[in-house]
């Protein structure tokens, strides 16, 4: 949109403008449930950031539909949330049709889509350096983290459209910052904060925001994996970087803020949570 030069435009021009800041209903009230009445997709929800982001996003009033591979991990998941409508789908973001699916029954039991945070992620052992890496590892690794991320995005944003719009974070990492997470990872996870500036740019005149987040270690399993694959029993800290691992929780609270109300300006962004680590 560009703000008109004619006198008698600007009252037009004006309006569009509160009609896109309408939605800013609370900003500084500390009272108000952030998501309320919000429907959500989360992917990863089995265990580690997904898992946090499903209970603060309940905990802020959205309704939710969860998925991940790992149905034991996603009924777990569901099962410590309350005061909220929530369903658990396990399905491959890989596959097609598991994702069609699971936006098919998002939007069969809430009838609408407004927010998806899409957090899943695998990091394999055998993803090492390149001329290691097994092809099959390779594509594995992009097949989830990449394409899962795509086929959420392809099959979610004219739901989200139908829905009036929404907001998309995409979970990437300080690995596509810093190439120090793995061949397969890291290119998996520079390839999602490509794709999410597309999408924020294709979709903002719709208003569909997108932005990514790239955390540094946060305390999940996949931590473990990696730590093991670069042969370390515990993580150091660099000067000038606060000295210890995030939790997860602090990556949700990020999210929550991203896809709320409060963040209706923000799309196309890339947001690290490191302790400080990408600026050295």
């Amino acid at each position: 949109m560009e703000l008109a030069h004619n006198a008698e435009l600007i009252p037009t021009a004006v309006e569009e403008i509160l009609r896109w800041a309408s939605p800013v209903t609370h900003i500084g009230d500390t009272t108000a449930m952030r998501l309320k009445d919000k429907v959500a997709i989360v992917t990863g929800a089995a265990s580690g950031i997904g898992r946090s982001v499903a209970q603060v996003f309940a905990r802020e009033g959205c309704h939710l539909t969860l998925v991940d591979i790992n149905e034991a991990g996603l009924n777990e998941t569901l099962a410590g949330l309350s005061g909220v409508e929530a369903v658990a789908v396990p399905a491959d973001v890989s596959r097609s049709e598991d994702v069609q699916r699971a936006i098919g029954q998002t939007m069969d039991k809430y009838g609408r889509l407004t927010t998806m945070a899409n957090c899943h992620g695998i990091s394999l052992m055998e993803d090492t350096r390149i001329v290691d890496v097994l092809e099959e590892v390779f594509d594995r690794t992009i097949a989830v983290n990449l394409r899962g991320i795509f086929l959420m995005c392809k099959y979610g944003v004219p739901a989200l459209k139908r829905s009036g719009g929404g907001a998309i974070v995409n979970l990437a990492s300080a690995a596509a910052l810093s190439g120090g997470g793995g061949t397969s990872y890291t290119a998996s996870k520079g390839g999602v904060t490509a794709l999410t500036r597309a999408i924020a740019f294709q979709n903002a005149a719709e208003g569909i925001r997108c932005n990514s987040i790239c955390p540094g270690p946060v305390d999940t399993p996949m931590l473990q994996i990696s730590m093991k694959k670069l042969g370390l029993t515990t993580m150091t800290s660099r000067p000038g970087t606060i000295p210890r691992i995030a939790q997860p929780e602090e990556v949700a609270v990020l999210i929550t803020f991203l896809v709320s109300d409060e963040a209706a300006f923000i799309t196309g962004a890339i947001y690290t949570i490191d302790g400080g680590a990408t600026q050295h």
